[in-house]
Order: C-alpha cells, then sequence, then structure tokens
C-alpha cells in the first residue's frame, strides 16, 4: 500500500467506513488538485447558486450521529450549467475540516455571495442525522466550488466551454 493510502486509512479510521470524513479527499488522492472538467463530470449539477437561509446543528446530533455538528444551506439557483437542478435547493455539509461553507469563516453567510456549486445527492451514511436526507453536497469540498467572484476567468471560460 502506497505512504499515501496508508495515510488516509490510518487518519479514517480502518474498517469504520461510516464515520466522518473529516479531510480533502479526492478519488482517494488526499487534498488533490483538481481541474473544472473533472468535477463537472464528476457531479450531477453544476450551478451558480446563493444561500437564502442556513441551520446549523452545533449541539450533540446523538450518538447515533457521533455527535458531528452539521450545517444545511436553502440556496437558490441562479444558473444551471449542467443537469436539470431545481430552482430552491438544500446543501448539506459536516462541521469539520473537509466541511465546505456557504459563509466566511467566523461570520454569517450573506445571501449576496453567490458560489459556483459543483453538486451531487448527499449519500445518506449510518452517521447523518435525517436532515441529510434529499439534500445536496459539494463534490469536492477543496476543489472547484467557490464564490463566484473567485473563479479565474480561464476557468469560467473553461465552464462555459463544458455547459455548450
Amino acid at each position: 500500500m502506497s505512504p499515501t493510502l496508508l495515510l488516509v486509512a490510518a487518519l479514517l479510521g480502518q474498517g469504520e467506513p461510516s464515520s466522518p470524513q473529516a479531510l480533502c479527499l479526492y478519488k482517494g488522492e488526499l487534498y488533490a488538485t483538481t481541474t473544472i472538467a473533472q468535477e463537472y463530470a464528476d457531479s450531477r449539477w453544476v450551478v451558480r447558486a446563493r444561500a437564502t437561509a442556513q441551520t446549523d446543528s452545533w449541539t450533540d446530533a446523538g450518538p447515533e450521529y457521533d455527535e458531528a455538528p452539521w450545517t444545511t444551506y436553502r440556496i437558490e439557483v441562479i444558473e444551471v450549467f449542467k443537469g436539470d437542478a431545481p430552482r430552491v435547493m438544500t446543501v448539506f455539509t459536516e462541521r469539520n475540516s473537509g466541511g465546505f461553507y456557504l459563509e466566511p469563516p467566523y461570520e454569517r453567510f450573506d445571501p449576496s455571495v453567490e458560489y459556483l456549486l459543483f453538486l451531487n445527492p448527499t449519500n445518506v451514511r449510518t452517521d447523518h442525522p435525517p436532515e441529510a436526507r434529499g439534500t445536496a453536497r459539494v463534490n469536492y469540498n477543496c476543489g472547484q466550488s467557490r464564490p463566484w467572484l473567485d473563479v479565474p476567468l480561464t476557468e469560467l471560460s473553461a465552464l462555459l466551454t463544458l455547459a455548450r
């Protein structure tokens, strides 16, 4: 087994696939650098959206949920680049080092900030709260999803080419 895979297995707790994954893993690679094209191919929906509501769970979610805090965001889809995204969606994320947040660190979310989001349906695990059902989640929390104004023009051009 490669040193990277050994590290990942040790950090994730071998034999516990339902434990929270507080790392940035992309197809087995720790802290991978992805491209717009890779994440576009991996995602069911690619959208420009803004968060209109945020619900945090900072209290114990209970032992059946591994006491992991989580957040859901209600998002309004402004533009669709891939998929048949509904106008309003709910995005789920754990509150850990691998989470994707639609607000700046230590601040409240700002409904005027737009995001480029690469989304997939949430694969609900046994340690997820019931609120995770029927939601979407960011394809790769350390990848190409980001505030819309932070998308470089070259990457926006690549996205528009893919969306044709």
